[in-house]
């Protein structure tokens, strides 16, 4: 009796199994020769003259990442997507480059060193960017290096850039207003204290 039961249990714990197992999706490999891209990722180049180009009334960003885990690739992927998009919203660049000089030894043979630096940097002010879609995106599996590579293509549309940039303009003036404001009352300050 008792092996009956085992008999059954070891059946329908089979068929369960079985059953989960089927509705798993099978991701396609990468070639690892011919690196397979998508077609569509390399359609949309990011490049503009001016601002933002749209196309059909959207703002289209593409990305790629890889991660060990499946999720957090696709995760990176629409980020670095979003990214691109704030960037051409509201992104500022920085530059700083730094020459240093220094003289080592006796005051008699002293060696001088140079040491230059040119930092870039982009950044990106906060943005509200709640209104992107994932048109379309692929996850590919690495066999040899047992990682995932997702693709992903994001939209925006027009009027939805239109207003993200009316309010980051209103949020510019506003700070503005605000520094006039101080300065003002500083100088009505400096004025009454003269007197």
């Amino acid at each position: 009796m008792k092996r009956h039961i085992n008999i059954i249990m070891v059946l329908v714990l089979g068929f369960v199994l079985s059953a989960c197992s089927g509705r798993m999706v099978q991701l396609p490999t990468e070639n690892t020769k011919g690196k397979q891209v998508p077609a569509w990722y390399l359609k949309h180049a990011d490049t503009g003259k001016e601002g933002i180009i749209f196309r059909d009334g959207f703002y289209y960003a593409v990305a790629v990442a890889v991660s060990p885990d499946m999720e957090m690739s696709q995760k990176k992927a629409v980020l670095k997507a979003k990214a691109k998009i704030t960037d051409r919203i509201n992104g500022e660049m920085n530059n700083k480059t730094s020459i240093n000089y220094s003289e080592k030894g006796a005051s008699e043979s002293m060696t001088g060193t140079v040491e230059a630096q040119d930092v870039i940097v982009n950044m990106i002010k906060q943005t509200v960017l709640r209104t992107y879609s994932v048109e379309k995106k692929i996850t590919l599996y690495n066999t040899d290096k047992n990682n995932y590579r997702s693709f992903v293509l994001m939209k925006i549309s027009k009027k939805d850039v239109d207003a993200i940039v009316q309010l980051v303009e209103d949020k510019n003036n506003k700070k503005l207003l605000s520094k006039v404001k101080v300065s003002d009352t500083s100088d009505k300050v400096l004025k009454q204290s003269e007197r």
